[in-house]
């Protein structure tokens, strides 16, 4: 186990989650937190850094200086961007603007500051290197493959993520939920365009309705899930928004639908979306109209890999207790991460640590809160699952 003060690390975690919580941003430019980000590793003497060229993102790393011929490397990551809405909280370090850190990225950030700051003064200790990734635009979609594209997991071996919240009610402050396999679902934003031929409504002979074929589409695609896909699969598809049509007694060109399709299976995913495009573009073209689909991806299913999963789990054991890892089946959440694309390049672990308080707020709420008690456990667990996969 590697040397440090617990209580030091917490309140260090502590003091960078709060200033972060004041300067939310959105996005991949978020220059006051890659300012901060940057300022903070200048204190470690042992940890270099680069700039992303394409967003404000930053790739930290620090070579064990323990003599041994390791090159293998390893990679933690933290996300660092916010969310549009306002904060409804009385904190004193509440937001100072109309964004808000309301899925805790601002304690991932901090979390893996506190992992640099573990490791930076264990450095003598491991050989072989440890990469930082602190990543900008999760919420978009968009930061993890902007990361990748900066080489960030070149050459690594294995990669470690923490997300903080309120996931299980049931699970305690301060307990981990490290589970092999699906963890979190695919995440994908559907657009299907239906396009008639616009009329007035006493004489819809003259035209193409493409409301009616909105109707018959959005019933359709539902049976693809029923009558297609086994049933063992967990698989979503959620129309939310229909925009068509301007007046009581017009039919109009154009109806638009929007909505979200989640799985826990890349594959079914695939499949999934092109019966859809298959389907809408039938039903379309057999009433006289056509259709457009369009996919827009914001994550895959976050995969864990049993190996590093299972090291992980041992290495929260090991240095803390039994209790500190939840010991029942977690159900993989439906919401997505972008975490998932870096799972799909290389082996790792995505795992959840709670931070529930007594509201139970969750995350992505206007009044969500972080129990920030136990915040060093997963700075704590980051830097010693590393040195560990390094040493073995």
């Amino acid at each position: 186990m590697l040397k440090y003060d617990s209580k030091e690390i917490l309140d260090y975690v502590v003091k960078c989650r709060r200033y972060l919580h004041s300067i939310p941003e959105l996005g991949i430019d978020l220059p006051k937190t890659r300012e901060f980000v940057i300022n903070e590793l200048n204190s470690f003497e042992n940890i270099k850094y680069t700039k992303n060229k394409k967003d404000s993102g930053i790739i930290a790393f620090i070579k064990g200086q323990k003599k041994d011929n390791n090159d293998n490397i390893v990679a933690l990551r933290a996300d660092m961007d916010a969310l549009p809405m306002k904060e409804d909280t009385d904190f004193e370090y509440k937001s100072c603007n109309n964004n808000m850190h309301a899925c805790g990225h601002d304690a991932h950030t901090a979390i893996l500051l506190g992992a640099c700051k573990i490791l930076n003064d264990n450095v003598n200790e491991f050989s072989g290197t440890i990469r930082f990734l602190f990543q900008t635009g999760e919420e978009v979609g968009a930061g993890a493959k902007i990361m990748i594209e900066e080489n960030a997991l070149k050459d690594v071996n294995a990669i470690f993520g923490v997300h903080i919240g309120s996931f299980a009610p049931e699970t305690p402050n301060g307990v981990f939920i490290i589970q092999e396999g699906p963890i979190m679902a695919s995440t994908d934003k559907i657009i299907i365009r239906v396009k008639g031929k616009g009329t007035h409504g006493a004489y819809p002979q003259a035209g193409i309705d493409p409301i009616v074929m909105s109707a018959e589409i959005i019933n359709a695609l539902q049976s693809i899930i029923t009558r297609e896909i086994e049933a063992s699969e967990t698989v979503l598809l959620s129309l939310c928004k229909i925009n068509g049509g301007s007046a009581f007694n017009i039919i109009p060109d154009i109806v638009e639908i929007e909505g979200t399709i989640r799985t826990f299976n890349n594959d079914v995913r695939e499949f999934f979306i092109k019966r859809i495009k298959e389907k809408s573009k039938l039903i379309a073209n057999s009433m006289l109209g056509e259709c457009e689909v369009e996919i827009i991806e914001y994550a895959c299913v976050t995969l864990n890999d049993a190996e590093i999963t299972n090291s992980i789990k041992n290495t929260a054991i090991n240095i803390f207790s039994e209790e500190s890892v939840w010991n029942k089946y977690y159900k993989p959440s439906m919401g997505g991460e972008d975490f998932s694309y870096y799972l799909k390049e290389v082996r790792g672990c995505f795992a959840l640590f709670s931070t529930i308080t007594e509201k139970n707020i969750p995350n992505h709420n206007s009044k969500f809160e972080v129990n920030e008690t136990k915040l060093n456990m997963p700075s704590e667990l980051m830097a010693n699952w590393a040195v560990n996969f390094l040493c073995n």
